[in-house]
């Protein structure tokens, strides 16, 4: 399962908690004030909205609109999926 991880300039723990949590096998990140990439076959969005421009936002919300890829839209960090 591949996931795009948008916002935040360091990933520090969230490629081992989206793995335990959702079996994620590879993570990719967009710091969230560049243009989005060609990114594909993509399984999980994950956006820090706190770390995004709008700009960003809007475009991973039309990426996962369009490939009908799951997205969570997260604060400030993944803390906040905790059951």
């Amino acid at each position: 399962m591949r996931c795009l991880i948008v916002g935040t300039d360091r990933l520090g723990a969230a490629p081992a908690i989206l793995k335990e949590k959702f079996g994620v096998t590879e993570t990719l990140h967009c710091d969230g004030r560049k243009k989005l990439k060609n990114v594909k076959n993509l399984s999980l969005i994950v956006i820090y909205v706190g770390f995004a421009s709008h700009t960003i936002v809007n475009q991973a919300k039309t990426l996962a609109k369009k490939n009908n890829i799951r997205t969570i839209f997260v604060n400030r960090g993944l803390s906040e999926l905790a059951s």
